[in-house]
C-alpha cells in the first residue's frame, strides 16, 4: 500500500474514534446547562422561559429518532415548571437533587401531573424521603415517584358503611422493598403508571403481611374474589353485615364473607400486598349496581388487564369505572386497560412517548400565540424538520403512539384537536382507523372515547349519522356503548331539527336495552321531551307501558336493592304518568306490584 494512502486511511480511522457530539448530546447539555445556571441565579421564570424556546428548537430541528433529546428537554422543562408554582423554602436544593440523579428526575419529570396531583405534598413527601431514607430512594426511583403521586393527600376508601385508611406512606414505602423478591412483578422495572395501582393500598402493613404470606404468587389474583361468602341475610333482609359486626379488615372479610363491594375490596387489596396492580371497578345494570376486580395478569409474551374477575354475566356489557389514584377521579376501566402496553415498552420508548406529546402541544400553542417560526438560533443545528401547522402537529403525536401505543395523553391530544376543530375530514377518518386498529378488541370504551368528538364536530350530518352507524355496527358486542353511539345519534338529529329520527334511535335503545343497563332510563325521557314537543301526551304512557312490558322483574332481591333496578324505576315513572293521565287505578296497581304501597 502506497505510504499516502495509507496516512489517509490512518487519519480517517482516527476520526471515527474521536468521540463527537450527536444531536442527543446537544439537546441535552443545553437543557442541562439551563438547569445549572438556574441553581446558581435562583431565577426560575428565566429558566422556564429558556426551556421553552429550547423546546421551540427541538420542535423545529430535532429529528424523533433523536429519542433522548426530546426527553431530556422536556423533562427538565416539566421539572422546572413544577418547581416555578411549588411554595416550598428549600425547592433550589430539592431540585439540584432531583436534577443530579437521572432516574429519579425522569421518573418525577413525567409521573407528576400539576393538574392531578398536590406539588406541594408531592415534593414535602420526596423530601420526607430524601432525608429519611437517601440509599433507599435512588435504588427505587419508581416506587418513590409512584408513592409520592399518590400519597400526596391522604387516601382512604369507604366501602359501604366501612372505611378503610391508607398506612403511613414511608411504611408503605418500606414493606415493597423488604418484600421485592416475593412481590409477584418486582418493583424496580415496573412503570410508575402501574405502580400506582399497586401502591394506593388502604389495607394496614399487618393485613398486607397476612395477604402476602397467604397469597404471595398468585397469578390470578381476580378469583380470590369468589373466597368471600356472599352475605345473603344481609343482601335479602337488610340485617347488618356480619363482617361489619366483627371488625372489617381482610382476615374478616374471608371469615365472615359480604356482598360484591367486599369481595371486590378483599381482591384487590390481596393484589397489591403481592405486587400485581389492581382496581376496584364499579358499574350497574339493569338491575343493580356492582363492583369487582380489575388485575394486571401476564404470560411470557405479554401483559393485559384482567376485568372479568367478580363480573357476573349480566355485566359483562357493561362499562366499569376505576377510581384515579392520583386525581381520584372516576375514570373508564378501559383507560386503565390501555396501560398494560407500558410494562413491555423500553423505558426510553415511554418517555419519547410523553415528549413528543408535549412536543406536539407546544406546537399548538406556539401556533395559537403567534410566536415566530422557526426559531432563531446562533447557528442552525440541522435543517429544519417541522412548521407549527396541524401536520406537523399529528406527525408529532403519531410518532408517540407508534413508540408506546399505550400512552393514553397523545391519543387525548388528537381527540383534542378534534374537539376544536382542527382536524379536517381526511384526518377525522384515518385516525378513526388507525383507532379502530389498535383498540378496537382490547380497549372498545376508551375508542370510542377518543372517536366521539371526531364524529360529533363533523359537520355534514349524513356524514356524521354513517360514521355513527359505522361505530355502533363495530361495538355491538358492548351494549353499553351501542347504546351511548345512539344516544348521541339521536341528540345529533335533534340539533338538525329531525326529532322524529331522534325519537326512533331512541326508541331502538328502549327496545334492543332494556334488560342491559340503565340506558332506557336516558331513553324515555328524551323519548318523551319528543312526543310533548309534537303534542303527542297521549302516546307517553303507551310509551312507558311497552318499556315496562320489556323489562324482567328482579328476583330474589332485598327492597332496598329492587328500587336500583330498571323495573322499578321505570315503573315508578310509568305509574306516574299513569296517574298524570287520570288512570288512578292502573297507576295504583304499578306501584302495588314494584312495592311501592
Amino acid at each position: 500500500m502506497p505510504w499516502s494512502m495509507f496516512r489517509i486511511l490512518s487519519v480517517f480511522v482516527l476520526l471515527l474514534m474521536v468521540p463527537r457530539a450527536n444531536a442527543d448530546d446537544r439537546w441535552s447539555q443545553r437543557a442541562e446547562s439551563i438547569v445549572d445556571e438556574l441553581q446558581h441565579s435562583g431565577d426560575f421564570e428565566a429558566a422556564r422561559i429558556a426551556l421553552d424556546a429550547l423546546l421551540d428548537e427541538t420542535a423545529a430541528f430535532a429529528q424523533t429518532t433523536d429519542k433522548q433529546a426530546f426527553r431530556d428537554v422536556v423533562a427538565a422543562r416539566r421539572l422546572v415548571q413544577q418547581f416555578t408554582s411549588l411554595e416550598m423554602s428549600d425547592r433550589l436544593e430539592l431540585l439540584e437533587y432531583v436534577m443530579n440523579h437521572n432516574e429519579l428526575a425522569h421518573a418525577f419529570a413525567f409521573a407528576v401531573q400539576p393538574q392531578r396531583d398536590d406539588l406541594l405534598g408531592v415534593y414535602e413527601l420526596l423530601w420526607r424521603f430524601k432525608s429519611e431514607r437517601p440509599e433507599r430512594v435512588l435504588q427505587y426511583p419508581n416506587l418513590t415517584a409512584a408513592i409520592c403521586i399518590v400519597h400526596d393527600k391522604k387516601l382512604w376508601r369507604r366501602i359501604n358503611e366501612n372505611r378503610a385508611f391508607a398506612p403511613d406512606p414511608l411504611a408503605i414505602f418500606e414493606y415493597f422493598i423488604a418484600n421485592e423478591s416475593r412481590l409477584l412483578y418486582g418493583i424496580r422495572d415496573v412503570p410508575v403508571e402501574l405502580l400506582v395501582y399497586v401502591v394506593d393500598t388502604t389495607a394496614s402493613i399487618e393485613e398486607m403481611t397476612w395477604a402476602l404470606d397467604r397469597y404471595a404468587g398468585d397469578r390470578a389474583v381476580g378469583a380470590r374474589f369468589f373466597d368471600i361468602a356472599y352475605d345473603y341475610d344481609h343482601f335479602r333482609k337488610g340485617e347488618p353485615k356480619k363482617v361489619t359486626l366483627a371488625g372489617w379488615n381482610l382476615p374478616n372479610i374471608l371469615a365472615h364473607g359480604g356482598v360484591c363491594a367486599d369481595q371486590a375490596y378483599f381482591a384487590v387489596s390481596v393484589g397489591k400486598a403481592i405486587g400485581v396492580p389492581t382496581t376496584y371497578t364499579r358499574g350497574r345494570s339493569s338491575t343493580v349496581s356492582h363492583a369487582w376486580v380489575g388485575f394486571l395478569q401476564s404470560d411470557q409474551k405479554r401483559a393485559w388487564w384482567n376485568f372479568n374477575a367478580g363480573r357476573y354475566a349480566e355485566y359483562q356489557g357493561v362499562r366499569g369505572v376505576v377510581q384515579d389514584p392520583q386525581s381520584r377521579k372516576y375514570i373508564p376501566d378501559s383507560s386503565v386497560s390501555l396501560l398494560a402496553d407500558l410494562i413491555n415498552a423500553p423505558q426510553l420508548d415511554r418517555y419519547f412517548a410523553a415528549a413528543a406529546t408535549d412536543a406536539a402541544l407546544r406546537l399548538r400553542q406556539v401556533r395559537a400565540d403567534g410566536i415566530p417560526w422557526p426559531p432563531i438560533v446562533d447557528s442552525e443545528p440541522t435543517r429544519l424538520q417541522r412548521q407549527t401547522d396541524i401536520e406537523a402537529q399529528l406527525s408529532l403525536l403519531e410518532d408517540a403512539i407508534r413508540a408506546c401505543p399505550g400512552y393514553a395523553p397523545a391519543w387525548f391530544a388528537v381527540r383534542d384537536l378534534a374537539q376544536a376543530g382542527e382536524l379536517t375530514l381526511d384526518h377525522k377518518k384515518k385516525w378513526a382507523q388507525v383507532l379502530h386498529r389498535l383498540c378496537a378488541e382490547r380497549y372498545p370504551d376508551f375508542e370510542l372515547a377518543i372517536l366521539e368528538p371526531m364524529i360529533k364536530t363533523v359537520d355534514d350530518v349524513q356524514e356524521q349519522n354513517t360514521l355513527w352507524n359505522a361505530a355502533f355496527n363495530s361495538m355491538t358486542n358492548r351494549v353499553d356503548l351501542a347504546a351511548e353511539v345512539r344516544m348521541a345519534q339521536a341528540a345529533m338529529w335533534r340539533a338538525a331539527g329531525e326529532p322524529q329520527k331522534a325519537g326512533r334511535c331512541y326508541e331502538d335503545v328502549i327496545a334492543r336495552y332494556a334488560n342491559a343497563g340503565p340506558f332506557i332510563v336516558n331513553a324515555l325521557r328524551e323519548a318523551e321531551k319528543i312526543l310533548i314537543e309534537y303534542g303527542e301526551h297521549r302516546r307517553i304512557v303507551a310509551l312507558y307501558e311497552q318499556a315496562w312490558s320489556r323489562i324482567q322483574r328482579p328476583n330474589d332481591m332485598g327492597a332496598a336493592f329492587a328500587r336500583q333496578s330498571n323495573w322499578y324505576r321505570v315503573g315508578k315513572s310509568y305509574a306516574d304518568r299513569l296517574a298524570k293521565a287520570g288512570q288512578s287505578q292502573q297507576a295504583a296497581q304499578v306501584r302495588r306490584t314494584i312495592g311501592m304501597q
